[in-house]
């Protein structure tokens, strides 16, 4: 059994291994397509009578472009829409786009062919923010994003920054690049390649998500993420953390994130045209039951247990608000993404720096191993949540966890020396 079970796991590592190139592969052939930015002097403002309402709406080149203010459209109105035309765009970000973001869920497959994003700033935000700023988040959305199309309205600063996107992107096209199809053959091929990894350790989970992946597909991955996230846990805590193993720790989360990766690999998911269901439970399943399990197995005073539970709970929020895409984050904090994503290519995710100060570190007494261990959990979770992100490239996924391991390594190799020298000193 163990030899057969060895065996498989190589299998499967060459299979990742593969998997990542091709997918890389891919990705720079969509680089090479390069992008387009919007010329505002060839928009042509139409409108379409749907369910006896007026939808304005650009005419350009061979798309229709959605009025970034169209607001009091109802997701039927937009079905209406929708049947009308061929190749539609929508504006991320824009007011329109955010009403889009909840109504794609309940659009069909046919529907769905006929839609992809352009990157849009609001004018407001072109007020708010310097040039650099700007063009780095026209960079983050054609490099993270695949969204290749950009729609920058007029302002005093449009032309400085388009100037400056041509600078710092290459490969600018003149027309509307096409996005490159990817068939659902490699999603298929890697639900069944996890399936079969899953079944040397937990039979029943995998047979529930192969059903789950067939007949409830946007919520499969983050199922499968979750068994990922315990079956990390359980190797870390098993064979990794005693022998101080915190690499091999990472690389196995990073294969388990690229076979997550590679499921959803769907030309909907890849270009955010639809999205996947219950990230957020992801990011607090692990950590909830080990909170659960250490309370129930530690032996503390009713005044301990409301305290530490109210701690976490807090905690537990801000680290709720801080993921996924209604984080906020301040000026400054913006300034250290942009230098990071200037500096690094793939910027480390904060929580997984801050969660590394549990792993390279020991708790002080017994009660705050409940800290600790939830810690710990974060960071496997928050790895295994970089590779749910289809949009953004596989490459970049992995540079990321690398990025963050090595930073917060060297960070925790000075302060130990620090400390040392310190302590030296004082005997």
């Amino acid at each position: 059994m163990k030899k057969r079970k060895k065996i498989i796991f190589i299998l499967v590592v060459l299979y990742s291994i593969g998997l990542f190139v091709y997918i890389s592969f891919t990705d720079f052939k969509y680089l090479k397509s390069g992008y387009h930015i919007i010329d505002n002097n060839v928009l042509i403002k139409q409108s379409i009578k749907i369910n006896n309402k007026n939808i304005d709406y650009y005419k350009y080149q061979d798309y229709i472009l959605i009025s970034e203010n169209s607001t009091n459209i109802t997701l039927n109105d937009f079905k209406g829409f929708v049947s009308h035309f061929n190749n539609i765009l929508i504006a991320e970000f824009s007011d329109f786009g955010y009403l889009f973001d909840r109504y794609k869920v309940s659009l069909n497959k046919s529907e769905l062919n006929r839609i992809r994003y352009v990157h849009y700033i609001k004018p407001k935000e072109m007020d708010k923010y310097n040039v650099d700023q700007i063009v780095q988040r026209f960079w983050r959305a054609f490099n993270e994003r695949r969204i290749n199309i950009f729609y920058i309205p007029d302002h005093f600063k449009r032309e400085k920054i388009i100037i400056e996107i041509k600078n710092k992107i290459n490969n600018y096209n003149e027309s509307i690049p096409n996005l490159i199809k990817v068939k659902d053959n490699i999603s298929f091929l890697t639900a069944v390649v996890n399936t079969v990894f899953l079944t040397l350790y937990v039979p029943i989970l995998a047979i529930i998500f192969l059903i789950m992946y067939i007949y409830f597909n946007p919520w499969s991955y983050v199922f499968l993420a979750i068994i990922y996230s315990f079956l990390s846990w359980i190797y870390w805590k098993k064979r990794f953390e005693k022998n101080k193993k915190i690499l091999y720790a990472i690389l196995l989360n990073i294969l388990f994130g690229m076979l997550i990766y590679g499921t959803g690999y769907k030309y909907f998911y890849i270009y955010k045209i639809s999205v996947i269901r219950g990230i957020k439970l992801l990011l607090i399943t692990l950590p909830f039951v080990l909170f659960l399990v250490q309370i129930k197995n530690f032996k503390m005073k009713k005044k301990d247990i409301i305290l530490s539970s109210v701690m976490l709970g807090v905690i537990a929020i801000y680290y709720i608000l801080r993921s996924g895409n209604f984080g906020f984050s301040t000026m400054f904090e913006r300034n250290i993404r942009d230098f990071l994503e200037r500096t690094l290519i793939a910027r480390p995710r904060f929580k997984e720096l801050f969660a590394y100060l549990f792993v390279f570190t020991k708790p002080p007494t017994k009660f705050f191993e409940i800290f600790w261990n939830i810690g710990q959990s974060i960071l496997f979770v928050s790895i295994l949540d970089t590779f749910l992100h289809f949009q953004t490239p596989i490459y970049l996924g992995v540079l990321r966890t690398v990025n963050a391991f090595i930073i917060a390594y060297i960070v925790y190799k000075i302060l130990s020396l620090m400390w040392r020298e310190k302590n030296g000193k004082r005997n």
